[in-house]
């Protein structure tokens, strides 16, 4: 069995430059129907640029993409999602059977930041996912770092000026910032896929708009780019028994993983969340919130997640307790503020932990008391969710097909400018909240076409 890397660049490519605003909006990579997909291993690169809105007075009219290297601007992108958040939508469809959808994604970068947070520890962050995707996250200060501390959470030698500024350091490259991401799906998290039956792979990714990418004082004054985007793709040449296996069933069933994606907004301080998802095999959800106002704005990090002040929250199935059977209340004390609330919400983010593996099985993370605490909130860089598994014992999933699922939640909805603030001067906004449903899925090709199996 022999092994062999694809480059593909995208089939709508022009002149190799996308973005947003300036460039193509859209990326398309086809992947033909020869061979064993390792999926897990597949690869998007690039070079990543903050090029200024308007030229300044002198430059060379030659150059219009230059990067800014001037560190002391105050431009950022997310520190746990980092380069991902270009990525607005995900889409992966068979490329022969009519384009049908295998999995579609919404509001990708959200679901980056439940990942990179929850299964990476600061240290993690630094090494591998800074060189893959310009990510360091937020925790315990690096040596490089600690020339930048302020009084900022300082009892826990942790200053979010300093890594703010660690962080924008890379981007400020001459040259743009390379990445080389590994794009959080569910297919690409399953075994090896079979090109030959699926007909072959189309991967779209349709970019974010600038104010999503892109925050701080000095960031409406730019737009980023790409620069000659490619897909890499590990391809397994099949072995003569798997090639007799497919001319023998011309219609096999394949199994993989895949999100659904869903958005709503929470006015009520009790308020009911309801998803009729029409899905077999339902794994697990993970739900995390923003107030509305903050997303698509260059003045906040739109990828921050936030907790909403929760006081209570229970999850469930047709109207009914699962899969906890007891409601979540969270320890507070109302005559304080957030920021001197008395709870660090153990419960409700060792339940969201739950959402991606068994708890246990879980040794690094950035979910903590920490940098899932008000402070970071505040600081506009927190990691917050809530999130519950479904079957934890045969990760089989659940059949919903015919069912609703969802939560209750009691919750203040504080405006973080209001965090430190006493209850009576705390004032309340509309969030957001972005769920997502990891299931496992079964296809079959028949008759010409993709059909889900039942």
């Amino acid at each position: 069995m022999s092994k062999r890397y694809l480059s593909i660049a995208s089939s709508n490519g022009g002149n190799g430059v996308f973005g947003y605003s300036s460039g193509n909006p859209q990326l398309k990579f086809l992947i033909s129907n020869n061979g064993m997909l390792q999926s897990q291993e597949l690869r998007f690169q690039g070079t990543f640029k903050r090029v200024l809105n308007t030229p300044r007075t002198g430059a060379d009219p030659t150059t219009p993409t230059t990067n800014e290297i001037d560190k002391t601007k105050d431009v950022n992108v997310d520190a746990f999602v980092g380069i991902q958040s270009i990525i607005q939508n995900l889409e992966i469809s068979s490329r022969q059977y009519s384009n049908r959808s295998l999995e579609s994604i919404q509001n990708y970068p959200r679901l980056v930041g439940n990942f990179m947070s929850t299964l990476h520890s600061k240290s993690g962050l630094d090494t591998q996912m800074f060189h893959e995707q310009g990510s360091r996250g937020y925790g315990f200060d690096t040596l490089t770092e600690e020339s930048h501390i302020d009084a900022t959470n300082a009892v826990t030698k942790y200053s979010s000026a300093g890594q703010k500024i660690a962080m924008r350091l890379p981007f400020c490259a001459t040259k743009g910032i390379p990445f080389d991401i590994r794009l959080v799906c569910g297919m690409f998290m399953s075994n090896d896929i079979d090109l030959e039956a699926l007909g072959g792979l189309a991967i779209t990714i349709n970019l974010a708009p600038n104010e999503n990418v892109m925050y701080g004082t000095d960031a409406s004054l730019y737009h980023y780019i790409i620069e000659n985007p490619r897909l890499v793709v590990p391809v397994l040449s099949k072995t003569e028994q798997q090639q007799m296996a497919l001319m023998q069933n011309p219609s096999p069933q394949m199994n993989f993983l895949s999100f659904t994606s869903l958005y709503n907004t929470i006015n009520s301080t009790d308020q009911q969340v309801v998803h009729r998802v029409s899905l077999k095999g339902v794994i697990s959800t993970m739900s995390n919130f923003i107030p509305t106002s903050y997303i698509n704005s260059f003045t906040e990090n739109g990828q921050a997640q936030y907790n909403p002040a929760i006081q209570k929250l229970v999850y469930n199935m047709d109207g009914k307790r699962f899969p906890l059977e007891y409601s979540i209340e969270v320890d507070r004390d109302e005559t304080l503020s957030e920021l001197n609330q008395p709870t660090t919400n153990p419960q409700l983010l060792r339940n969201y932990i739950e959402a991606f593996r068994n708890s246990k099985d879980v040794k690094k993370s950035c979910i903590n008391p920490v940098i899932s605490g008000v402070q970071s909130q505040i600081d506009k860089h927190g990691v917050f969710g809530i999130g519950a598994s479904f079957d934890s014992v045969s990760n089989a999933g659940i059949p919903a097909e015919v069912s609703t699922l969802g939560f209750e939640l009691q919750a203040k909805l504080t405006d973080p400018a209001k965090f430190a603030s006493l209850p009576n001067a705390q004032t309340t906004l509309t969030y957001s909240v972005y769920t997502y449903y990891l299931c496992r899925q079964s296809v079959q090709v028949a008759n010409g076409g993709i059909q889900v199996v039942a």
